[in-house]
This record gives structure tokens, sequence and C-alpha cells, in this order.
């Protein structure tokens, strides 16, 4: 669903117009992460929207920030332009498991705000979003895997890693960690095009909002990492960072590097990646997991029980599910895209055949 970056703004701050105790979400990293606005883009656009005096833009504290930062609230006006923008989404047909709805029933369903609902609505009104409808659960399994990042971010070790096939749930994973970890937390998305002046530089520009000094343009690399050193310790973070696969040498040596002084400083960097990363691209050594340093993680399918209540069909002849298994290998994101019947996402997202995919969606209605 198209939404201009300011009306994206205005709808996430629309459910803190009256809050008290200023959260991190009306900064300008924690609108930038739920209105999907790229980091460096949010300064533009708040700057837009107090032009237009939709918002105001004030200093203040933030729990876990030593220093003051900016904040943005909405003005009289911008409260009534978020409104009538809320109003207009609420009642805006969609479809959505398998049927019509509006988007505002189907928020309410899933409980989720109608920023979140309409990110995941494509041009022709469809919800395509994480399995969140109702009678459907979000999260399923992954007890193990949750315990053992709770227990890794407690603990010594600076690094972890989860490794899992395509679809096989890393995201999913760490955002429901995410919900639940007391740390502030820094997601960064890894692209093809990705070279570790950009990373760092977005990394910098999260520090700086923290309260961290603007690095020095002369610095050595060996300066720049020292200041990273010293502006992670204390602060209690823990940096994400996702898609990671077959990247360039330089990139591998910069999460070695960063590896070394989230060791240093107290901080944890948590990396999901390919399970077909190659051997070469990965940052650390066999050493580093035996001593300690560095945890991994592994996602495997869902069991066939699991897989089962994801289909939504709990009459499903037993040779069908039999066969949906064995083809899925249990992949949250193959069984999600069967339940919704979506052919055309599991063609583009997997090596299934149009055959194959034709006996999938078939064998997910079989009833015994």
């Amino acid at each position: 669903m198209l939404l201009t970056a300011g009306e994206r703004v205005l709808l996430h701050l629309l459910a803190y117009w009256n809050v008290k105790d200023p959260p991190e979400a009306i900064t300008q990293q924690g609108i930038g992460e739920a209105t999907r606005i790229r980091r460096s883009h949010v300064p533009r656009t708040v700057k837009a929207l107090a032009k237009d005096a939709y918002v105001e833009e004030r200093e203040g504290h933030v729990r876990g920030r030593g220093r003051k930062v900016k904040l943005y609230f909405l003005t009289e006006a911008g409260l009534r332009r978020a409104r009538e923008l809320a109003g207009a989404l609420d009642a805006q047909p969609i479809v959505a498991d398998g049927g019509p709805t509006t988007l505002g029933q189907f928020a309410k369903a899933s409980e989720r705000t109608l920023l979140d609902i309409a990110l995941e609505v494509d041009a022709d009104g469809r919800y395509r979003g994480a399995a969140q409808e109702k009678g459907l659960p979000a999260f399923l399994g992954r007890r193990d895997e949750l315990s053992a990042l709770a227990s890794w971010v407690r603990g010594e070790s600076a690094v972890m890693v989860v490794y899992g096939g395509v679809g096989m749930g890393k995201t999913t994973l760490a955002r429901r960690f995410l919900k639940r970890s007391p740390r502030t937390f820094w997601w960064r998305d890894l692209r093809r095009e990705d070279d570790p002046d950009a990373v760092l530089a977005d990394l910098a520009a999260h520090l700086q909002e923290r309260g961290a000094g603007a690095p020095e343009s002369a610095e050595s690399m060996d300066e720049q990492w020292a200041r990273l050193a010293a502006d992670l310790r204390g602060l209690d973070a823990l940096l994400v960072f996702d898609n990671y696969g077959e990247v360039s040498e330089d990139l591998v040596d910069w999460f070695r590097h960063l590896a070394r002084v989230a060791h240093e400083a107290g901080a944890k960097v948590l990396v999901l990646a390919q399970e077909t990363t190659p051997s070469y691209c990965r940052f650390y050594d066999r050493r580093a997991v035996e001593a300690g340093r560095v945890k991994e993680i592994r996602l495997r399918g869902l069991t066939v029980e699991q897989s089962r209540e994801i289909l939504g069909n709990p009459n499903i002849a037993e040779e069908a599910m039999r066969r949906i298994y064995l083809l899925t290998k249990g992949c949250p994101l193959y069984l999600r895209l069967i339940r919704e019947g979506d052919a055309g996402t599991l063609k583009s997202r997997s090596r299934f055949t149009t055959a194959e995919i034709n006996l999938l969606l078939f064998s997910r209605d079989a009833v015994s």
C-alpha cells in the first residue's frame, strides 16, 4: 500500500501523541525502524513535517541513553492529520486470510497497528505479511533457539551467528527474541552492494544519536576501531546484522574486527546468515567457537505437527501431509505460502517446479 514517508511517520507518532515518558520509538532511530524509512532519510522527513507544522522537535532523555536526543511529537495539526489517515486506513478494504476484510478489522484481529498491516499490503490490496492472522500462531516452536539466544545475551560470548536456509525463520526468530531482550538494539539489513565504509557509517550515525562523538575524517583505521570500541563500551548495545551470506573479503575482515571490538567493549553482535555462506566468508574460525567467543545456532525445519498447524487444515489427509512435509522439509515460509495459495511467490522464492507447486496447493485441501 502506497504511503508517503511523511504519512508513515504521522501514523507511527499517533500512538505516542500523549506519552509522558519518552520511548525509543519517537527518536529518529525508532521512527526509522517502525516506518521502514532508511535511517539516513528520517531527518529529511521529520524536517519537512516540522516545516508543515505537523511535528514538533524537542530534546529529551530516553531510558538507556546518557545524553539528550531529538524527540518528535505531533502538533495539534499533526494529530488531526494523523487521525484522518488512520480513519481512511481503518476502512480500507483488503484481502487477508483468504477472504475480504478491512485493514482496521484485520489489525485488531492480529493485534498489530494499522501502519504495520498497511506496510504489508500490496498494490492489489492483498496482505503479504508474515503469518499473523487470527487463529494462526505468528511463531511456532524454536523454544530451544530462544533459550540459547537468551543465555548468549547474558553470557560472555560477544557474537552469535544464526544459520538457516531461505525461509527458515532467522529474521522472525531474531525479532521474537528482541521483543524479550532488555538491551537496546540496532538492526542493519546487509545488501549485496554494501562495503565496510557504508556499514560503519550507518553504525557511527546510530552511535552519534546515542551520544557518541563524531568521527574525524583524518582518523586512521586503527583509530576508527579504537573510537568504536570506546563508543560501544558501557552502552549495553546489541548490534543485529541480517542477510549475511556471500560477502566481499573486505566485509569479512570488517566483521572480524567488529567481533574483536565487541568482545573488548562488552557489546553483543547477532548475525543472521544463510546456511550456504561459504567457508571463506565466515569471519571466525572453529577455534573461536570451541573457545566460546562465538556461539552458533542452526535452524532446521518445523516438526510435522507444527507444519500442520501452519497449513491451517487440522483434518488434512495423512498422505497429503506427508507429501507436503517431504517437499518443504518444514520450511515456515513455504508452508505459509502454501496456506495462502500464493503460487507466484512460492515459485519465485523456491526451487519448486510448477508441477510441484500445483501438487502442494492441491494437497493442502485434501482431507481424511
